[in-house]
């Protein structure tokens, strides 16, 4: 089947794109982007799954205000035929210019939020190490992923209240990753399960910052004994500068948690760079993006990838300003923070998954809950 991309001279298999070289029913395309302000008052988080050999696209949008309400919607369509068009019902994405402007659209719908977005790169893109992993014979981890930071604009509303989003109030992360995935739609039939270790004893840490002329972006899974399993990130410059991304080579992280909880509060963070440069950064929450509205984890029953027919959707609006309601929607969240570093003054998330023990930080069972 021919598509759009076919017209580009970019392939690179003895096919066509409208399916991957590997028959894989995990092979999963994803895009993501969270946008906020500065005081904690807006948090948006929204994003697209791909699943071409299990036939379905499926996306997410939620804003949280004032971390006392998160509005979220969930929706899934049969990929095809409209396999070249990244949307499903109401929400849509489009690549403008490539690592320079997005648009994100939301339209209006029954969950009571919409938005029309642009997110504006304006650091370099940076291209992490490829993830792999193999159990019991089988892969189940093969996959690239490249993040970039940036701003965003355009308006958001909710429950009739219009939000004005500017550049110089907000500020915006993406990443974009494609492969082999583990925990993608439901489980396969009549094999071993899992067919991927259980996680245990890991903290999962992925962590952005944004300056005005700088950045940086880190991604760590840590075993309890303090081995690094996986360690990948870079300082980045201003997108169109001249100075090459840094390698991140090692992380000290000391972090703060709500009491009694996993859900990410505050900390500090050492970074070293291979050109040997020491960043120390302190951090503060000021508010969380709770990423199971968007089924990350799974919600309700829903896992990404997972077939639910012609057209699906879903959604609610979560009190997380009641603690209990905030503890039990915890799972993997956006902890958006403000970030100091000697004299400056930057933005950024931190996405924290404890999968215990993890005796660093006191957790000796798990703080959440999968769907």
């Amino acid at each position: 089947m021919l598509t759009k991309f076919d017209e580009f001279t970019c392939h690179q298999v003895v096919s066509t794109f409208d399916h991957p070289d590997t028959s894989d029913r995990a092979w999963t395309e994803k895009l993501w982007c969270n946008i906020h302000d500065r005081k904690g008052e807006l948090v948006l988080a929204t994003g697209f799954g791909i699943y071409p050999n299990r036939n379905v696209m499926d996306g997410y949008g939620c804003v949280n205000i004032r971390n006392q309400k998160q509005y979220n919607m969930r929706i899934s369509r049969v990929l095809r035929p409209k396999i070249d068009e990244i949307s499903v019902g109401p929400l849509s994405y489009e690549v403008v210019e490539p690592y320079r402007k997005i648009r994100i659209v939301m339209e209006e719908n029954k969950y009571g939020f919409a938005y029309d977005l642009e997110f504006m790169g304006t650091m370099d893109p940076g291209e992490e190490e490829p993830q792999f992993g193999r159990s019991r014979g089988r892969l189940y981890m093969n996959t690239c992923r490249y993040a970039q930071l940036g701003r965003a604009r355009g308006r958001v509303t909710v429950d009739g209240k219009k939000y004005d989003i500017d550049e110089a109030n907000y500020y915006a992360q993406r990443d974009h990753s494609w492969g082999i995935r583990m925990g993608t739609g439901a489980a396969e039939q009549g094999v071993q399960a899992p067919d991927h270790e259980k996680f245990t004893a890991m903290m999962i840490n992925w962590l952005t910052a944004q300056f005005n002329d700088w950045g940086l972006y880190c991604y760590l899974i840590e075993k309890n004994d303090g081995t690094v399993q996986y360690l990948s990130g870079s300082v980045v410059d201003r997108l169109g500068g001249n100075k090459a991304p840094v390698p991140i080579i090692a992380v000290d992280h000391h972090y703060e948690y709500h009491p009694g909880t996993q859900r990410m509060k505050a900390g500090n963070v050492v970074f070293t760079c291979k050109d040997g440069r020491k960043i120390e950064v302190s951090m503060r929450e000021l508010t969380t993006m709770y990423l199971r509205g968007g089924a990350y984890v799974g919600y309700k029953g829903f896992r990404h990838g997972t077939w639910m027919g012609e057209y699906w959707e879903d959604g609610e609006t979560w009190d997380i300003g009641n603690e209990s309601v905030a503890n039990d929607v915890h799972g993997l969240d956006d902890t958006v923070v403000e970030v100091l570093c000697g004299g400056e003054t930057g933005y950024g998330i931190i996405e924290n998954m404890i999968f215990a023990p993890f005796d660093k930080y006191g957790f000796k069972q798990w703080g959440f809950k999968p769907a």
